[in-house]
């Protein structure tokens, strides 16, 4: 659902209080990285033991998508469609997973490929997914150490981004938003989801935040959605959104879920796939502000379904043992 919220705020225009509910876009993505955490310790725990397994069923996941995401931009890009400069840059960044916002933020490698925004956040999860197997190595020779060192790396890690602002130290230090997701599940899966037992990730994005407001103080305030207060923003979120889930607030959005789950099964299984495909076809196409959003729309469904259901044998399956 994370991913329909991000399609619906950067593709319809609505006015009034209504419009402000879907203006969270930035919020939903760390949603997802929280979701992300949650998903893939509770299910690759165990079998990240096994490397090769792991990271083809990662690269199995999100690669394919994002090349008929990169195709469907191309294509557009060269039937005059979009605007973009075709850049080589940003081609190999994409592919290479090192591409950000460039006007967001400082130390980026290179941006999105053909102004594909949405892609951003690839560049963090896929080094939240190679990093996990070697985290876990760790932890399984002392969970409580890992638990403490993952937010210290990534308060450090932050620390000498504002020294020197690089792509690298940034996802570090995101990365420690990716594993609170985790430690809820490695809570949930032992039944202790209590305060004093996430000691170590409160701690962590209490620091992360206040090292993030260090930042918006050195550098100065320059707007809600840029560096440095957008990364203070994405800390804040993320804390509040960790804590909530410690409170009885929790069960109610577990209801919520059981009531929604029809409807979110049915849009899950292209949800990805809408998330890389939506942006060059419903809104670097202008299709968004006229009557070609009805085609445009049904274009992006099409397109989201052969990204996530017609490219799964691309990449041969990871063995079973």
């Amino acid at each position: 659902m994370a991913a329909l919220y991000v399609v619906v705020h950067h593709t319809v225009q609505i006015p009034g209080p209504a419009g402000a509910i879907f203006s969270f876009g930035q919020e939903a993505v760390l949603v997802f990285f929280l979701l992300s955490g949650f998903v893939i310790f509770a299910n690759e725990k165990d079998r990240s033991a096994r490397p090769m397994g792991y990271y083809l069923r990662r690269v199995r996941r999100i690669y394919p998508p994002m090349l008929v995401a990169m195709a469907i931009s191309t294509a557009l890009w060269a039937t005059g469609l979009i605007s973009q400069s075709f850049s080589v840059e940003s081609l190999l960044g994409t592919l290479l997973a090192v591409q950000d916002i460039g006007f967001l933020k400082p130390g980026v490698v290179t941006d999105p490929y053909l102004g594909n925004d949405p892609l951003w956040s690839l560049s963090y999860e896929i080094f939240f997914y190679m990093v996990f197997p070697i985290v876990m190595i760790a932890w399984r020779r002392s969970e409580v150490a890992t638990r403490w060192a993952v937010p210290i790396v990534s308060v450090v890690a932050y620390a000498t981004y504002l020294m020197a602002p690089n792509h690298l130290s940034l996802v570090i230090a995101y990365f420690l938003m990716w594993w609170a997701g985790a430690m809820v599940a490695h809570l949930y899966l032992g039944g202790g989801i209590r305060v004093r037992n996430a000691l170590p990730e409160f701690v962590g994005l209490t620091v992360l935040c206040a090292a993030a407001a260090v930042g918006v103080f050195a550098y100065g305030f320059a707007g809600l959605g840029y560096f440095p207060f957008l990364i203070f923003r994405h800390c804040a979120v993320v804390l509040v959104l960790f804590a909530l889930l410690f409170t009885p607030i929790r069960s109610l959005l577990a209801r919520m879920s059981v009531r929604v789950a029809g409807a979110a099964a049915a849009v899950a299984g292209i949800s990805y796939g809408l998330y890389v495909v939506h942006y060059p076809i419903l809104v670097q196409t202008s299709a968004n502000e006229s009557w070609w959003i009805v085609p445009a729309i049904a274009g992006t469904i099409g397109a989201a379904w052969l990204a996530d259901k017609g490219t799964d044998k691309l990449l041969p399956r990871a063995p079973r043992s």
